[in-house]
């Protein structure tokens, strides 16, 4: 692996063509490129109903009623997520730095590290997407094998039906198991850690038994569930989350016909900044009014790789212009119009990855 990867540059106008465009649209429509009303309206909304589930888990009479609530609230502490915290991370909610970092603590509330979160994605996912070693949002598990040049092992063939079960604990592994390896690790993809600040540590430690208090204990001492109704719905609670996550973030990076590009002996990339992020980011189901409000901008992922600090809700207007452009210039966009087909198109990238490569190999 090398210690720095880099970028040739650009070899064309388009990110500059692009940049203009998008700073005339955003003149032109007199919008700032941070949050608007409608924002600030589906964060009340998400934020106030998983309060409002924890409420009638704790207080209703009705056990069936606070069991269902306790579910539900895994997928929408992922729509606050995805939704919300994820922009705070990228600094595209408000010009004000002190605004956006209040509103990422939201991550630590919902039970995961939103400072060692923010490195590994701000500052490693996004700056080498798809990149083997350096990419450390992808490559999570080693029993999966996202990355056609990553090591195959001989139970990798069966890796596509498997995974989905796998995916399942996603967020469980999240919260109580990756959190703390990767606080603890010297090494995270392109990241490397010298050691965290006590503060971090403190509040790493702090949020868990705080999210452990306010998500079992309470419930436990409060709630109509018994302790194996808690259980259960912890653990159902902890699928629909993963689920709903692995929805949004596997069509964009991880499918069949994904680009997994390689430095040169130099480090070197092969092509430019922003050609790499139209090379290996897919768009999907950007025309779906349902997914947009759903998924924070995650179908619209040309946009937001490209205009991180841009706020997502203005990603409906800014796909339109990364179109337009990239055909001028003869650069592919990549789209798939079937949410359902995306997401399926990733397990035939397991398939290709485990399976073939393995009988290939053989052969």
């Amino acid at each position: 692996m090398h210690e720095k990867i880099h970028f040739p540059p650009e070899p064309d106008a388009f990110y500059e063509t692009l940049k203009k465009r998008v700073e005339i649209y955003f003149a032109g429509s007199k919008k700032s490129r941070y949050a608007d009303f409608f924002f600030y309206l589906k964060a009340v909304f998400f934020i106030s109903t998983y309060v409002l589930l924890y409420l009638n888990l704790l207080f209703s009479d009705n056990t069936a009623a606070a069991f269902v609530s306790m579910v539900l609230m895994g997928p929408f502490a992922i729509l606050i997520g995805i939704n919300v915290a994820h922009d705070a991370a990228h600094g595209s909610i408000s010009k004000y730095k002190a605004i956006n970092g209040i509103v990422l603590f939201l991550f630590d509330l919902l039970g995961s590290n939103s400072y060692i979160w923010k490195r590994r994605h701000v500052y490693s996912h996004h700056s080498y997407p798809n990149i083997l070693n350096s990419d450390a949002d992808l490559k999570q598990n080693p029993l999966v094998r996202i990355f056609p040049g990553d090591e195959l092992k001989p139970i990798h063939r069966y890796q596509f039906l498997y995974a989905p079960l796998l995916y399942l604990a996603y967020t469980i592994n999240w919260l109580f198991v990756r959190d703390f390896q990767d606080f603890f690790a010297k090494q995270i993809g392109s990241l490397q850690f010298k050691g965290h600040s006590r503060k971090e540590i403190a509040k790493l430690v702090f949020f868990k038994l705080f999210y452990i208090s306010y998500i079992l204990v309470i419930p436990l001492t409060v709630s109509q569930l018994d302790a194996g109704m808690i259980f259960l719905a912890f653990l159902l609670m902890n699928f629909c989350a993963s689920l709903l996550i692995t929805l949004a973030l596997i069509p964009s990076h991880v499918a069949e016909d994904s680009h997994f590009p390689l430095p040169d002996e130099r480090g070197v990339m092969q092509h430019s900044w922003s050609h790499h992020q139209l090379l290996t980011i897919i768009d999907f189901a950007t025309n779906n009014w349902f997914l947009n409000f759903l998924f924070g901008g995650f179908n619209h992922h040309v946009a937001h790789h490209l205009f991180p600090r841009i706020c997502h809700v203005h990603y409906i207007h800014v796909t339109p212009v990364i179109k337009q452009t990239a055909a001028e210039f003869g650069l592919a966009y990549k789209h798939e119009d079937s949410f359902l087909h995306a997401y399926i198109s990733h397990f035939r990238l397991l398939k290709n990855n485990g399976m073939a490569a393995a009988k290939h190999i053989l052969e």
